[in-house]
């Protein structure tokens, strides 16, 4: 596993945390958007944010779906990817804002806070315990694809369960052979069943010790961060503001616990219609340019800019989304969350065409729709099971894992 994609796994790994590193400033998370809620109701979404930054365990459950429909010849199921996971998850809340400090600091600093932002990184994994069961259902057309192009052959479902404790991280072989009944074959001459080991941490150093950094993917990097910034900026907070509604809905109850449902929408169609937004996109395209450390036409930069502009005018037509919140009323925990989007993309492949891209005949004549959600719940808050180590795991040695023994972690 290259030490760079290690680091990008962190990086947009951003879990709840807290505490202030006494090494690095963190700045402040930004306030949530608030719309025109009453002040008692933004106060609530205030604290519920300031109060999931200090859980240090939990049990979650997500389920994310996405899907394409509307192409000829094509099945609907054939567009349709899904992911269920269920975790339950302990972590340093000092060791998560230790990296939140650098993934927010100046990306142009990052070639230069490389020793510690790996130091990090492994601190991260060794205190971080994690008790995962995930079930991945992949579209057909990928399957289809892989097989014809790469000669390999997945099944539509996937299932594995993992955990990781004290830096070792460990897979249920006997579950993932369920999934995927091929590699039974390739495991039985090597006696491999139940639960295997290694040490993750252990391998993470190891590589970060005779690998060196990619120039190209610390650019990468360097330009996740300047949006992220960006993202945060108060000037850009302010022209997105008058294009986000927050409302409250009536209250609900959760196991129990009476909690306050919120709804936030975005209303793209009116912000790209604005001029503001091609401020909005300079300042982006600034930044991002900036963090590259490259020299950009300004002539291209402009034309890169009006392709943007005309992009989002397109897919704003048809563009639908919210997020759905509860909080606890009286100790505001995030409880659970839903979030949907949707939109027609027959615009985008009218302006491919016209601009000389050469479409596969399927996409000839289609209105597509796209349609995604991410679901999730929280529960045992600071009182999340404990993740043991599997009984009668067998550990691999470390000298003996090859480069490709962890992809599937990745």
């Amino acid at each position: 596993m290259e030490f760079v994609a290690m680091l990008m796994v962190s990086l947009a790994m951003w879990l709840p945390g807290a505490g202030t590193p006494e090494q690095r400033a963190v700045p402040p998370l930004p306030p949530p958007f608030c719309g025109g809620l009453a002040e008692t109701d933004c106060q609530l979404l205030v604290d519920a944010q300031e109060l999931m930054a200090d859980v240090k365990s939990m049990a979650l459950a997500w389920q994310v779906g996405a899907a394409v429909s509307g192409i000829p010849d094509v099945a609907d199921e054939d567009m349709m990817f899904g992911m269920e996971m269920d975790m339950n998850l302990h972590l340093d809340p000092m060791l998560n804002e230790q990296m939140r400090a650098l993934a927010t600091g100046n990306p142009a600093d990052l070639l230069a806070a490389q020793e510690e932002l790996a130091q990090g990184v492994v601190d991260l994994y060794a205190n971080l315990a994690i008790d995962l069961d995930m079930q991945l259902a992949l579209p057909g057309v990928l399957l289809q694809a892989l097989e014809a192009d790469e000669d390999v052959a997945l099944p539509d479902t996937i299932t594995m369960q993992m955990r990781m404790v004290d830096g070792y991280a460990y897979i249920n072989m006997d579950v993932l052979a369920e999934s995927m009944p091929e590699i039974v074959a390739e495991m039985e001459p090597e006696g491999i069943e139940g639960w295997i080991g290694f040490d993750f941490v252990g391998q993470l150093e190891q590589q970060m010790s005779r690998t060196a950094p990619d120039t190209s993917m610390l650019e990468s990097i360097q330009m996740g961060m300047a949006f992220n910034q960006m993202t945060t900026d108060e000037s850009i907070r302010t022209l997105l503001e008058p294009y986000i509604s927050v409302e409250r809905l009536e209250d609900e109850v959760r196991e129990g616990v009476p909690v306050a449902v919120f709804r936030t929408s975005f209303d793209l169609a009116r912000m790209v219609s604005n001029p503001s937004f091609t401020r909005m996109l300079r300042e982006a395209a600034d930044a991002i340019v900036a963090a590259s450390g490259e020299t950009v036409d300004p002539q291209e930069l402009g034309t890169g800019i009006l392709g943007v502009q005309l992009l989002a005018n397109i897919l704003a037509r048809s563009f639908e989304f919210q997020y759905v919140q509860s909080i606890g009323i009286e100790e505001p925990y995030l409880y659970d969350f839903s979030t949907s989007l949707a939109m027609d993309l027959d615009g985008l492949i009218t302006l491919l065409s016209m601009g000389g891209e050469d479409l596969p005949p399927e996409l000839l004549g289609a209105k597509p729709v796209f349609n995604f959600t991410l679901d999730g719940s929280y529960t045992d808050f600071d009182s999340a099971p404990a993740v043991e180590v599997p009984e009668d795991a067998e550990i691999i040695p470390l000298d003996s894992l090859e480069q490709d023994s962890t992809n599937i972690l990745s």
